[in-house]
């Protein structure tokens, strides 16, 4: 292996240079590095503070985005909470009035039984009294209603909400289907007839009765207690460095704080030593900002410090208007920079007469080892040029195994496809054949019959002929030339490849093609079209009752060409779509692939088509029909 010339420069620039700086870091590092060791120690001083301030901010913003997470969390779900606690207290109720019901069916009228329901479900209770259970009729007539007796007997079928909403209705409609369901609509609270709530409500069909069973609660009253549970969860958790945990609501009442005597006063007039208005400020700052770090002045702190200045950050939570924040005090914050900054000083002084001692070692040691290393660094060198080399090509042929192998994988596909292609002309030849031989024994076969037929048969045998060629140069490991060609050309290649196991599994192709000319290698395209058709048919065909349908479009934008290919299989599972192009990744059995087709598509498009390859799940409306399946893209950067 011959050293060319700017390789022999190469390996002097590394057989001397090593000396050459070596001298030179010792002539000027120590002047170099004591002019610039103060500069660099004030530098690392304020960095560390920078540093340490920004730890502490992100320490203190984690616990509130936590809290304000919890919060929004538990808010969100609160409505679900709320149907599903409606729900299950109706269900005990009609399977209480059930039980009443079979023990008694067999002694007593429909009146007695009604009696017994309404004072065993009005004499029920929950959600500290709030919480109560009705009963109407197919007519709208209240049977049971605890809280109000003026409504019991009543007709309330014309009822309407603060909306002008008749829910009344709902609950005849609820008894004529015989069936259940949530209901949500305004009303008043009892003992309050000025103002109305917005109320969920769940009503269940009572058969022996032909009645509803229901129950409600009002929203607010819900979130009331699960304010009431989440302030008690928040309490029981603690800030960094000792600091606490505040909560206010818009109007100055401390919800949260770590002095318990604080909670529930008021503290939005009071001002702190320096006359400033902590709480207000702090509360108004949360409404504009929404969220943020502030800095203030409070006379609260839990461990007596001289100095109250205070970085805080706040968070304010909507709906419930709520203001939360925790912050540190800067006084503990200075104590802890200044000791830091006494450490930073003393490993200064020492790192300077280490470095020293260092630089004098390593000058001497380096003149040593740069003699031996330039004897050793030209065959090191040419061993792995070689190496790399022999790497480089290994890599390549593996490639190309690697792509030949994913056509062969798909080789049996193409075997039947082939079957496929061939079983009408082949059949077409035959049918032919016999008719002639048919009409010569009955003396009935004329000369343009004998032309028509042979030119038949001999267009068969060009069908049979053009099918192998196209599957020939498809399965051609020197098929690589780039060339120019037109991408509905490449679709239909590839479509023709795999028609026929298409047209027997009953898929319909909707092609949706902007014609445009690639310069590429269009054989590298066709086997990456022909992988993904697959991977869809594959899917396609394990659907039954359905419609079978794989689109492509293509179309230029920007600066690239881009191909779609979607289908209505139901997508693939968010469990594996990240895997899909990973090398022997399949969902199939060992028998059915060899998981490499994706990954050999991905990795031609990208280092071969100078391109990318991308799956996602889409939905899309087809002949007013949603369908939801995988969609791979290919883009192919424009050069």
């Amino acid at each position: 292996m011959k050293i060319t010339n700017d390789e022999k420069n190469i390996l002097n620039i590394i057989k001397f240079s090593p000396i050459i700086l070596v001298i030179l870091v010792s002539l000027f590092v120590s002047n170099i590095y004591l002019t610039k060791m103060e500069e660099a120690f004030t530098k690392e001083i304020k960095l560390t503070k920078q540093k340490y301030l920004i730890e502490n901010k992100q320490i203190i913003k984690s616990k509130i985005d936590n809290i304000y997470n919890l919060i929004t969390y538990e808010k969100d779900k609160s409505e679900q909470l709320l149907k599903a606690q409606i729900k299950n207290r109706v269900y005990e109720a009609h399977a209480i009035a059930t039980n009443i019901y079979e023990e008694t069916k067999d002694y007593i009228n429909k009146e007695e039984l009604l009696s017994i329901i309404k004072k065993v479900l009005g004499s029920i209770k929950y959600n500290n009294g709030r919480g109560y259970f009705f009963i109407d009729d197919v007519n709208g007539v209240g049977i049971l209603q605890p809280l109000n007796k003026s409504l019991e007997n009543k007709n309330k079928l014309e009822f309407k909400d603060a909306k002008g909403y008749q829910f009344v209705k709902t609950i005849v409609q609820t008894i004529k289907d015989k069936s259940e369901r949530y209901d949500t609509y305004y009303w008043f609270k009892p003992n309050n007839n000025k103002d109305t709530y917005k109320k969920i409500s769940f009503y269940k069909y009572f058969e022996p009765l032909n009645v509803a069973i229901g129950t409600g609660e009002y929203i607010d009253d819900f979130e009331n207690d699960l304010k009431i549970e989440l302030l008690l969860k928040i309490k029981k958790i603690k800030a960094e460095n000792n600091s606490y945990i505040f909560i206010f609501d818009d109007k100055g009442t401390v919800l949260s704080h770590y002095k318990d005597s604080l909670v529930g006063t008021n503290r939005y007039n009071i001002k702190n030593n320096l006359g400033k208005y902590v709480i207000k400020d702090v509360i108004n700052f949360a409404k504009e900002n929404k969220k943020g770090f502030m800095r203030y002045i409070t006379e609260v702190n839990p461990e007596n410090l001289e100095k109250q200045d205070k970085i805080s950050y706040i968070r304010f939570v909507d709906n419930w208007n709520w203001v939360i924040g925790t912050g540190f005090f800067l006084e503990k914050f200075n104590k802890e920079i200044e000791q830091k900054t006494k450490n930073l000083l003393s490993s200064k002084e020492k790192s300077i007469r280490e470095i020293i001692l260092l630089s004098i070692f390593i000058t001497a040691v380096f003149i040593l080892l740069s003699f031996y290393i330039s004897r050793k660094i030209s065959q090191k060198f040419i061993i792995y040029r070689s190496k790399i080399e022999d790497e480089n090509n290994k890599a390549i042929e593996k490639e190309r195994l690697l792509i030949q192998q994913s056509k062969m994988a798909a080789m049996g596909e193409m075997i039947g496809n082939i079957a496929h292609q061939w079983r009408q002309p082949l059949s077409a030849i035959s049918a032919t054949a016999t008719g002639l031989k048919i009409q010569k024994e009955l003396d009935c076969l004329s000369p343009d019959e004998i032309d028509s037929s042979l030119t038949a048969i001999n267009n068969s045998v060009q069908y049979l002929s053009k099918t192998i060629d196209d599957f020939r140069g498809f399965l051609n490991p020197n098929n690589k030339d780039r060339k120019n060609f037109m991408i509905s050309d490449s679709v239909d290649k590839a479509l023709n490849l795999v028609s026929s196991q298409f047209a027997a599994k009953e898929i319909e192709v909707i092609k949706d093609i902007e014609e445009y000319e690639l310069f590429s290698i269009e054989n590298e395209l066709v086997q990456v079209l022909i992988n993904i058709f697959n991977n869809s048919k594959d899917i396609l065909i394990s659907k039954e009752n359905q419609k079978r349908l794989i689109f492509i479009k293509t179309y230029k934008k920007n600066n690239s060409f881009y191909i779609e290919i979607k289908d209505n299989g139901g997508g693939i599972k968010d469990s594996i779509i990240e895997r899909i192009f990973e090398p022997y990744f399949t969902t199939k059995h060992q028998s059915q692939g060899t998981g490499i087709g994706l990954y050999m598509s991905q990795e031609i498009v990208r280092n071969h088509l100078n391109g990318t390859l991308m799956v996602e799940n889409a939905t899309y409306i087809y002949k007013d029909i949603e369908y939801t399946g995988a969609k791979f893209t290919i883009e192919i950067i424009i050069v």
